[in-house]
Formats: structure tokens, C-alpha cells, sequence
């Protein structure tokens, strides 16, 4: 039967999906991003590196022009026409009309040794003192560090005769200022005699400050020696958008103007030349993200329709198909919860069909199997006027019908109806019949059945109570001839007494040493042993061996379990720590599990025995049971940082699916024994162990199957990809001594080698 996913199925759809979306999505964008961010990045750095050129070129440029001033400046004879006597004619000529003609140097000045202007030329040309005015501030700035620098220069010595050595070094500083809306370099420049034949007359010689301005002209000889674009001065201040620039600052550190270009954006440029590759790539992979979304869907699709296959199968009944006890488990707390509030009052009827035996003895199995279909049809159409009621088989002939009802009268009239409709004669259509019935004859079969009701008439009732009031009712049908209806009445107490003296019996056996372990092996493909299972035998001194399926739910219910899984613990790990090479497997109850302290409990004594907690895996039963709380997830984070691993055992059945495995990280998961007992008889078990082994290997965990009786089943596993197996077919299991036995042998030679 295949079911369809539903509202949840869709919401772990968007869960699984969601983060393979967002990484392909995120991925993309990542990549976009990482693109602009190398090509800014390249941008910023190639723009960084072209303003430090530009910066370090003006610097030059301003260099070159002090350096077209020393000749004119560092000169004897500019000593004797500027400095003992000053000569207009010879700084027209020298300086005003030659830097101007020559250098572009608009205006130029000298200054005494008091700061008093003795010459001033502009454009080439003699002009008034008052031209000096704008540039006084400036001048002023710059004529300090040059009388600074002309008083520490050491004393001037007449060059050698016959030799022409410069004896004096420029003494110059520089500036910028800006003069009418122009930015102009200004550079002080002190009077010096180069060969020393003619000495200054005083302490301070004259200065010359000459200014060249900053125009069109100087801009594109600059643009074109280093190859700027769009090179402009533009006011102090400006908006910079898209430009790269550096300030022009006044010898005082104001900020006058500043030098602006267009940047050269070689990313940029390279980004045009790729954009269309580039696109494409992208494109690509964004089809490609599109393709692993797509099979990603389907992936999940399918794990989620397995996985809603195996929780149906799970929580129905594959005979009948009502639900099973696992479900039933799961609805009944919330149907008993609402006694006393919306429903008046719940009824739990305990079905057991008499001399179901003898039909499977009698008539065969698939007589058998159609008695109970019937008797699962006919509980449904009984109860089918009670709006909530269902029915739920729990094992063998034994069913469970649930209701609400008014009243008990109501719930009397529920009994009847289903016992009187049970009763009634059962038409089978042999198809396999062992003896009484010819092939193909329909036969009629008489059966008997008792019904047990318990009454739950608040809110309080446990649901494992309930129940057990409903088998002591039937119990007590059976014991008054069958075929009858009883209620559970307080004076039931037999079956009670009978649990205390096992409870009891169950106490002492942890002191008396009616406890003991054996070994199951856990074989692979090629018929080795790499793990066995420990089992928990009780061999009681008067009943003889006890299944653990009778004493393993009390102890749970009494809360002896945690003992009991105590004194697993510590007599397997006395028992298997020197073994090597060896996995074993640990049945865990999940009361265990959801207990506070239970992982620290497992440390102290995996500390005490002195094992290697890397070899033991931790097995997991009744996993409905696990919860959510924070004590689980604790004790799986502790065990699983320790080295322990965690098998889920029973998987496939209860609530063992896709969510518990997305809740908590396990390493193994074990298939349960009743679908491997139905391997080769539907081709639904055959697909379900299928999905659940794909399931694992979806997962990277581990797979083994439980309950292997035949070589058909274990091939029919092996063919699905189950590599483990456990069973009477692979291993009985045998005490401690007899799996030593097993592999001593082997270590022992591996010592000697």
C-alpha cells in the first residue's frame, strides 16, 4: 500500500530542502559577491597605488622647479648684484624675464634680510611692491626655515684659486597658496655664492620667492608624463565621487585644493571583457544548483514516502490492518486525557478469540489468518455507531477496542453487540488447506471469543493500567467458561498480587545471582564474528528460565530497570574487557536513556572495568518511549563523546523512523525481526526492508538484521544490501565461556606474531 506524504511529510520536505536551497542559493551570491569584492578590492588597490605615483610625481615636479633656481641663486655674482648692491636690471633679466620665459614662473620677489621687498615682477615683468601683498603669509612661512637654515650653515670659505668648487648648498623651502581662485607653488630660494669669490655683505642675504601657478599647462605635462586621465584641480572640499585626488596643502597644513583624475580601473575593465563569460558561468551554475535542488527533491521524496510506508507499517498491523500496539499506545493517552471533559467516559474492551489454536492446528495458517481478518472487520463495523472508537490488535488473537461511551449501560451494549456479532459462524475461503477443507471450498468456523471491559471514568487513568484492568476482566471471562463479557471489578487483584511476588522475585535476583549473561554472535557475509549481542538470561530457582519479554516490562514499570541495566553494565564490561577485536552490543531500555545521569553512571563504570568504550555499542529499545527532553539528548551527547555507539533497535516498528534519526545522531540501526520473518511472503516487507537499508546508507549509518532463521531470508537481505546478521541461522545464544572459545584462539596467535 503506498501512502501518500501528508501536511507533515511536506514540513520535513521544506526542512531537508530548505538548507540545500539556502547553500546553492547562498553559494551563488557568494560567488556574485566575491566577484565585486575582487574587483573593488583590484580597483581600491590599483587606485592606491596611482595616487601614491601622482603624489610622489608632484612631489618631483616641485623638486625640479627648486632646482631650475639654484643656478640663477647659488652664484657669486648674484651675491654681488643682489646682495651688496641690488641691481633691478640684473634680476629683470636673471630671474623676473628668464624664469618667466623659460620656467613659467609668474611672479617673483626678493626680500632683505628685514623682510623688505626690494623687487617684484609679474609675468616677466617689473611690478609694484603691493603684487607681493597676496603672497606675504606664504612668503612668511617660508622665509623662517630658510633664515634658520642660513644661520646654521657653517662658514663660508673662498674656494680654492684655480679651482671651481661649489662651496656653499641650496638652501630652499617650498609651499603651496592659493591667490585669486589659483593655486600657486611658492619656493624660497636664499641668495648664495657658489665658488665664494664674493662673500654677502651681512648675516642675511636676500631671499627670491617665486610662485608658478598651477594651471592648465603644468596639469597636462603632468597628465602626460604619468599618464593620468582627466587631471583638474578643483576647490578644497569638493564631492570626490568616482575621482581618486590628493590634497594641496598650505605650509601650514590647511587644505587649499586638491588634485582630482579619473582613476584607471583595471577590474572594471577586465569585468566588461569577461561580463558575458562570466554570466554564463554563472548562469551554469545556477542550472546546476537548479538540477541538485531538483534530485534533491526526489531524494527526500522518496526517503519521506519510505519512511511514511515504514510508519504506517509501523503502526499497523500488516494482517489486518488496524493499528498495532505501538499506535495504540500513542492515542491512547490523549483519548484517556480527555475523560471528563469532552468524553463522558472511555471504554477499553480486551478481545481474545477461544480455540484459536485449534484452527491454526486444525485448518492451517491462512484459515488462521482469515479468522482474524474477519474478526478485525467485524470489532470495526460493532463499533462503527461509537464516533471515535477503534480497534488495534496487539499480538496473535488478541485485540483492543477503544471507545468513547456515555455511560456503562452504553458500554455493556458495546460488549454485546461486538461479542454477538463475533460469535456469529465465519465463512473461510480455503485457498491452502492442510486436511479438513478441499482446495477452493469455502468452510465455516465456529470460534468462541471473551471480552474483558475496563471503565475509565476521569482523567487520571494510565493508559499501561487500563489495560491491565481490561486482561484481568478477560481473564476473568475466560476463567468463567468464555464466550462471555466481564468488567473489571476491584476485587480483580490476583493478577496485582501475581506481579508484586514477581516484582519481588525480580529484586532478589539482583543479589541471589539468577542473573546471568549469554552472547549472541552478529555474523557478516563472509561468516565473521565482528560483534556479539549480550542478552540478559533470569533462571529462576523455582520457574526455571524467565523470557525476558515478561520480566523486562515489569521491571520497567517498577523502576527496577535501572538496576537491572546497572548490573548488565558492569557484569558485561567484567566479562568482555579483555576481549579483542570485538564489538558488543548493550541493550539500553529507553527509560535508561531519558534518566538524568544515566551517561555519567555508564562512565564511572566503563572507568572502573577499564574498557575501551570504543567497542561497545549502546542498543536502543522501545524507542516510542526516548522523549524529547533534555536529559536524552544529554546522555546520547555524553555516551556518543566517550566513543560509545548507538544502535536503534527494532527499527521500522513503533516510532523508530526518519524524525528520530534527524533528532538524535546514531550509528547503527537494527532491522526488526518481524519483517525479516515475512521476507519472500509480500512483495510490501520485501520493498520496506529495502527502503530501510537505503534509508541507512542515506544516513552513512550502519545496518543489521535481527531474527535471520533461513537462508532465504539472509539471501533476500544480502540482495537488499544488509551486510549483518543475528539469528538462530548465524548464532544461538551461548554463555561467556563459549564465545571465548570462539576467537582466543586467533588472539592468541596474533600475540605470538
Amino acid at each position: 500500500m503506498i501512502v501518500k506524504p501528508a501536511i507533515a511529510g511536506n514540513t520535513r520536505r521544506r526542512r531537508l530542502l530548505v538548507p540545500v536551497a539556502s547553500m546553492t542559493f547562498g553559494s551563488l551570491v557568494l560567488l556574485v559577491l566575491l566577484t565585486t569584492f575582487l574587483i573593488l578590492r583590484f580597483d581600491g588597490t590599483a587606485t592606491q597605488r596611482e595616487q601614491h605615483m601622482v603624489e610622489q610625481g608632484f612631489q618631483r615636479q616641485v623638486e625640479q622647479y627648486e632646482n631650475v633656481l639654484v643656478p640663477q641663486s647659488d652664484w657669486d655674482k648674484s651675491i654681488r648684484k643682489l646682495d651688496h648692491e641690488f641691481d633691478v636690471s640684473f634680476a629683470d633679466i636673471n630671474f623676473g624675464s628668464q624664469l618667466y620665459t623659460f620656467n613659467g614662473v609668474t611672479h617673483t620677489f626678493f626680500v632683505d634680510g628685514a623682510g623688505k621687498v626690494l623687487y617684484a615682477s609679474v609675468n616677466g615683468k617689473h611690478a609694484g611692491f603691493d603684487t607681493f601683498r597676496p603672497f606675504e603669509t606664504v612668503a612668511a612661512e617660508l622665509i623662517q626655515p630658510v633664515r634658520q637654515a642660513e644661520a646654521r650653515r657653517p662658514p663660508i670659505k673662498p674656494a680654492p684659486a684655480g679651482k671651481q668648487v661649489t662651496v656653499t648648498s641650496p638652501i630652499q623651502a617650498n609651499g603651496l597658496a592659493r591667490v585669486g581662485g589659483t593655486v600657486y607653488i611658492v619656493i624660497a630660494t636664499l641668495i648664495q655664492p657658489d665658488l665664494g669669490h664674493d662673500l654677502p655683505k651681512g648675516p642675511r642675504a636676500p631671499i627670491a620667492i617665486t610662485a608658478m601657478p598651477i594651471g592648465e599647462t603644468l596639469l597636462d605635462s603632468f597628465a602626460s608624463r604619468y599618464l593620468v586621465d582627466d587631471l583638474e584641480i578643483v576647490a578644497a572640499g569638493s564631492n570626490m565621487m568616482g575621482k581618486a585626488y590628493f590634497r594641496l596643502n598650505s605650509p601650514t597644513g590647511h587644505e587649499i585644493a586638491a588634485l582630482a583624475w579619473t582613476p584607471r580601473r583595471p577590474g572594471m575593465l577586465l569585468f566588461e571583457q569577461l561580463r558575458w563569460p562570466l554570466l554564463a558561468a554563472l548562469m551554469l551554475l545556477a542550472f546546476a544548483g537548479w538540477v541538485l535542488i531538483r534530485r534533491s527533491g526526489k531524494i527526500v521524496d522518496d526517503l519521506i514516502l519510505s519512511e511514511e510506508q515504514a510508519k504506517h507499517l509501523g503502526y499497523h498491523d500488516q494482517l489486518t490492518g488496524v493499528p498495532n500496539r505501538a499506535l495504540l499506545f500513542e492515542r491512547l493517552p490523549s483519548l484517556l486525557a480527555s475523560v471528563g471533559h469532552d468524553t463522558p467516559m472511555l471504554a477499553v474492551l480486551a478481545v481474545d478469540l477461544d480455540r484459536f489454536k485449534e484452527v491454526n492446528d486444525t485448518l492451517g495458517h491462512y484459515a488462521g489468518d482469515c479468522l482474524l481478518q474477519t474478526l478485525a472487520e467485524r470489532l470495526q463495523d460493532a463499533s462503527a455507531t461509537f464516533s471515535g472508537a477503534f480497534t488495534a490488535r496487539l499480538g496473535g488473537d488478541e485485540f483492543v477496542l477503544v471507545s468513547p461511551v456515555q455511560d456503562r449501560q452504553a458500554a455493556e451494549d458495546l460488549a454485546d453487540r461486538c461479542l454477538r456479532t463475533i460469535m456469529r459462524p465465519m465463512q473461510c475461503e480455503e485457498g491452502v488447506i492442510e486436511s479438513s477443507c478441499a482446495h477452493g471450498v469455502r468452510c465455516s468456523i465456529d470460534v468462541g471469543c471473551s471480552i474483558g471491559v475496563a471503565l475509565a471514568e476521569d482523567g487520571k487513568a494510565d493508559p499501561s493500567v487500563i489495560l491491565r484492568r481490561a486482561d484481568m476482566a478477560l481473564y476473568r471471562s475466560k476463567a468463567d467458561g468464555k464466550g462471555c463479557v466481564s468488567f473489571f471489578e476491584p476485587g480483580m487483584d490476583e493478577a496485582a498480587r501475581t506481579r508484586r511476588t514477581m516484582e519481588d522475585n525480580l529484586r532478589a535476583a539482583l543479589t541471589n545471582g539468577s542473573f546471568h549473561m549469554v552472547y549472541q554472535p552478529q555474523v557478516d557475509v563472509d561468516g565473521n564474528v565482528p560483534a556479539v549481542e549480550a542478552l540478559l538470561r533470569w533462571t529462576h530457582p523455582e520457574l526455571g528460565e524467565i523470557s525476558p519479554a515478561a520480566f523486562i516490562p515489569l521491571a520497567e514499570e517498577t523502576g527496577l530497570i535501572m538496576a537491572i541495566g546497572e548490573f548488565v553494565m558492569r557484569r558485561v564490561f567484567a566479562e568482555t574487557a579483555h576481549w579483542q577485536d570485538m564489538r558488543i552490543a548493550i541493550n539500553v531500555s529507553a527509560i535508561q536513556m531519558r534518566t538524568a545521569g544515566y551517561a555519567a553512571q555508564v562512565m564511572q563504570l566503563a572507568a572502573r572495568a577499564g574498557i575501551d568504550p570504543s567497542r561497545y555499542e549502546i542498543e536502543l529499545t522501545e524507542t516510542a518511549l526516548l522523549g524529547d527532553g533534555p536529559a536524552t539528548a544529554e546522555n546520547f551527547e555524553i555516551l556518543r563523546r566517550l566513543g560509545f555507539s548507538i544502535v536503534l533497535d527494532d527499527f521500522g516498528t513503533g516510532y523508530s523512523s526518519l524524525s528520530l534519526l534527524h533528532r538524535f545522531r546514531v550509528d547503527k540501526i537494527k532491522i526488526d525481526q518481524s519483517f525479516v520473518a515475512d521476507l519472500g511472503q509480500s512483495e510490501e516487507v520485501n520493498g520496506l526492508v529495502s527502503a530501510i537499508v537505503k534509508l541507512a546508507r542515506s544516513f552513512n549509518l550502519g545496518v543489521i538484521a535481527e531474527g535471520v532463521e533461513t537462508e532465504e531470508q539472509r539471501r533476500l537481505l544480502t540482495k537488499a544490501g544488509c551486510m549483518e546478521f543475528q539469528g538462530f541461522l548465524t548464532g544461538m545464544p551461548m554463555p561467556v565461556e563459549r564465545v571465548q572459545a570462539l576467537f582466543e584462539p586467533h588472539t592468541a596467535l596474533r600475540q605470538q606474531a
